[in-house]
């Protein structure tokens, strides 16, 4: 199989993907040019460059870093063949963690595009084949449709719904399941804008607000910078008097928190 560098571009320009996918997506990448020095460097780079918010892949390419400088590629090679394996592995080893706890609920609300949230409820619908999930549109770019094609590919009821039709729903679901792109030192977690707008929700009805992570999104810091992305996904209207905000993520703190599962 041959990627171009275009595949490359379009993973450094996905802005609809959790962190979990967009590294499934770079390891594919580095798999297929594992013999070429030059493309291996600009992978590492780049990723550094404009994915360097999301913590398992910093961890990837310090990993990638130490055997690039090795000059081995059969050790490359291995590595991006046990990282693929070992992706599929952590998902089964999060649900088993989290398994009586999660199977105490069958309508869920979940948000944005998380391949976390995805192959774990793939996994919890052979234990409860009634599970129904509903999900909001997680604009600007709306992939909350993407997650919710997904599951309806493997026969989940979803509810598909606005943002802020959220707190409609919150008395009729049993808990809110998200993922994370990166678990701080201090417990905060750094997700999707309006994670914390229905970790408050939760805390006012009473509601289970989990996190599912795998031990990659743990980092040993607390920092988090809050960045505006492109103005014009919002609105591209132009006045002295106006100010626009796009963000993608927001820190949700740790009492908002009910309980975190890893692997």
């Amino acid at each position: 199989m041959k990627l171009s560098s275009k595949y490359l571009y379009q993973i450094l320009s996905d802005k609809t993907s959790g962190s979990s996918d967009l590294v499934a997506k770079l390891n594919n990448y580095v798999k297929v040019n594992s013999g070429n020095k030059l493309e291996l460097e600009k992978i590492i780079e780049l990723s550094d460059k404009h994915l360097s918010s999301f913590q398992i892949i910093n961890s990837y390419i310090k990993s990638l870093q130490k055997l690039l400088k090795r000059n081995d590629t059969k050790a490359i090679i291995n590595f991006s063949e046990s990282f693929e394996n070992e992706l599929k592995n952590k998902y089964s080893r999060l649900y088993k963690n989290a398994k009586i706890y999660l199977n105490e609920f069958n309508f869920i609300l979940t948000l944005s595009n998380s391949s976390t949230i995805a192959e774990v409820f793939k996994l919890w619908k052979n234990d409860n084949p009634t599970l129904k999930i509903v999900i909001p549109e997680s604009r600007p770019k709306n992939e909350g449709k993407l997650l919710a094609g997904k599951l309806l590919k493997i026969n989940f009821k979803v509810d598909f719904i606005t943002d802020l039709s959220i707190a409609n729903f919150m008395d009729k679901i049993d808990a809110v399941i998200i993922g994370a792109d990166k678990v701080l030192k201090n417990g905060n977690v750094i997700n999707k804008t309006g994670s914390k707008s229905i970790a408050i929700l939760c805390s006012y009805y009473n509601k289970p607000f989990i996190v599912l992570a795998t031990k990659d999104k743990i980092c040993r810091n607390n920092r988090f910078k809050q960045m505006d992305q492109n103005l014009d996904e919002i609105w591209k209207h132009r006045n002295h008097r106006l100010k626009i905000h796009n963000r993608y993520f927001e820190l949700v703190e740790n009492d908002l928190i009910t309980k975190i599962f890893t692997d």
